[in-house]
């Protein structure tokens, strides 16, 4: 049963090559006019797939082969659980995979080298935690791996150019800027430069070489930053539309999403849902989502994004079974 339709029409334009881009993977603008030429109409439309076997909130969400993997999170009210929930996208259906070796909320997952990844999160030391585990598909088991170099949570984590990437995050009441990469192949961490404004409950992406990070907190930012994994440098994005967090992220056909989330001082859910397009520099307007959700991600298959679970009303205190899908 479908829960809403929305649909947007993506207009682009073409304009003369520009000879230089910028650290953010955009194109300067020309300084000569020519003709605008309109490119193909992209449609893109929220539908409902099917329900999750629980409700779940602040979960963290991960592709890996055709699957959609969601991982911890608030049940029932209450936080943290070993939740790992399994999509197969072909059938639409949903099945149950080994447990988290502990019960986390706001975990950082990733897929990533043939495996899923499950880092930081918040547990039952205060704080948050510095475990780092994989699951291995084909035997259903969990490995663990050399820890992050600091315990936190609600950072964003992404696979980047062979690594894991998490940044930012929040450790004994306070953001924090770090940016630790993981190497699988040596299980060893590396610091990398830190993102310039410390923050949680973000959203990212990677697009090519570049992890795109926006919004989040303290307070409801605006901001979008751009790392560069080739200079190992942050630029600064143009800002979001609308400020929130809590909010998904996911990168689709070159753009940037962000979907949902908290604004208003963390006291509402917001339907929102915008895509910044690198090349033009600018944000956009997506579809709404058909029902606000806050504390989920998105993960990307066969071009349509995923959004699982959530929760419809701020903070933990109301989890959702819905499974959103774009595309």
């Amino acid at each position: 049963m479908r829960v809403g339709l929305l649909a947007l029409v993506l207009v682009t334009a073409c304009s003369a090559p520009a000879v230089h881009s910028a650290a953010d993977g955009s194109t300067p603008a020309s300084t000569t006019t020519s003709p605008r030429t309109t490119a193909p109409v992209v449609t893109l439309a929220w539908h409902a797939g099917a329900r999750l076997p629980r409700p779940v909130s602040e979960v963290g969400v991960a592709a890996l082969d055709g699957s959609v993997h969601v991982l911890g999170g608030y049940v029932d009210g209450h936080p943290g659980s070993t939740t790992h929930l399994v999509l197969d996208t072909p059938t639409g259906r949903w099945h149950t995979a080994a447990p988290l070796p502990a019960a986390l909320d706001h975990v950082g997952v990733v897929g990533l080298a043939g495996r899923i990844w499950a880092v930081g999160g918040y547990g039952s030391r205060p704080g948050g935690t510095d475990g780092l585990w994989s699951w291995d598909p084909a035997s259903d088991t969990w490995t663990p791996h050399a820890p992050l170099p600091s315990r936190r949570g609600a950072g964003v984590a992404v696979a980047l150019a062979g690594r894991l990437h998490y940044v930012g995050g929040r450790s004994n009441g306070r953001d924090v800027a770090e940016h630790d990469v993981y190497d699988p192949a040596s299980d060893r961490w590396s610091s990398a430069a830190p993102i310039p404004l410390a923050r949680d409950h973000a959203a990212a992406a990677v697009i090519g070489s570049l992890l795109y990070v926006a919004a989040g907190r303290p307070g409801e930012l605006r901001s979008l930053e751009v790392y560069d994994s080739a200079t190992n440098r942050w630029t600064a994005g143009p800002p979001l539309p609308h400020g929130r967090s809590s909010l998904a992220g996911a990168a689709l056909d070159g753009r940037f999403l962000v979907l949902g989330g908290e604004d208003a001082g963390e006291r509402n859910v917001t339907p929102d849902a915008e895509a910044y397009d690198p090349a033009r520099r600018r944000w956009s307007a997506l579809p709404s989502l058909p029902v606000p959700l806050q504390g989920t991600g998105a993960a990307v298959v066969d071009g349509r994004v995923y959004v699982p679970g959530g929760g419809p009303v701020a903070g933990g205190g109301r989890q959702s079974d819905v499974l959103l899908v774009l595309g």
